[in-house]
Order: C-alpha cells, then structure tokens, then sequence
C-alpha cells in the first residue's frame, strides 16, 4: 500500500466545512476530476454508497464508494471511505475545529494491480498524480468553502 496525506485550514466554522465537505451530492464541485454520483444510495452517512467516475490520464476510471464511517469524534468529525475500482483505497478525513476555522487531515492509502508496470508507475506516476490530486481538491473546498454560501441539503 502507498500512503499520501494532506492537511489544509479553512476558514469557516467545522460544522459548515463538515456538513458541506461530507454531503456526495458536492464533492463533484471540489474534488479533483470526480463526476456527479449514480446510484447514489444514503446522504453521506455510514453505509451510504455510490458509483463514480474519477478522471485521470485522460480516461475515465468507475469505482464504487462505501462511507464507512461519518461520526462526531469529541469536539470535530471523522469521514472514512473505502474505494473499489482500478485503484482501491481507503480514504479517512478529520475534521477538528482550529479556533473559528476547519483543520482538515486528509489520508489515502491506495493499491495497485500487483504487475511490475504497475509498480513502476505508481513510482514514477501515480503518487505525484495523486498528491498533485487531493492538494488541488483541498484547495477547491477551502475556495469554496471561504468564498460561497454553502448549500447543505
């Protein structure tokens, strides 16, 4: 497994940031490359699933996304995801107030098919593509977090 983590500060109160950020009927608006969601079965909460599309090398790769967790967590949030598709992951996202802002901590750990090719170019490719990914997906939501009114219904 191959691990990438990000964190960013936003300025917006965690329950807005939080109730935005974990809603699937947006993460299509700030999340690098991923379509609107199919099938979409729950609101965000744990078990709550849907088929996605993830745009990347100029294909169009399907995966399916299982909410594994959505909780309160003392005084923040936690979001855990697993992924199915061409490239399996677990995604775990924190949520924790940082005075009248959002700390967000962001953490993948994905795998590859096991050929060689795709450990060659998970060194060479892949990791940069996926840290080029959730820095720019992070940078989104706190555009769009501290810039619009966040709808979250």
């Amino acid at each position: 497994m191959v691990a990438v983590q990000k964190s960013i500060v936003i300025n917006r109160p965690i329950d807005e940031v939080y109730r935005y950020a974990t809603d699937p009927k947006h993460w299509y608006q700030w999340y690098s490359g991923l379509s609107e969601p199919r099938n979409l079965s729950g609101q965000g909460e744990a078990g709550t699933t849907m088929d996605l599309d993830i745009h990347m090398f100029g294909m169009q790769l399907p995966v399916i996304v299982a909410v594994t967790e959505n909780s309160r967590t003392g005084s923040g949030y936690t979001w855990k995801g697993l992924i199915k598709g061409s490239i399996d992951s677990l995604q775990s996202w924190t949520y924790t107030p940082e005075g009248t802002a959002t700390r967000i901590d962001y953490a993948e750990e994905y795998e590859l098919p096991k050929s060689l090719m795709s450990k060659l170019a998970d060194k060479l490719i892949i990791k940069k593509v996926m840290n080029n990914v959730m820095e720019q997906s992070l940078k989104n939501l706190k555009d769009i977090c501290e810039t619009t009114e966040l709808r979250t219904n």
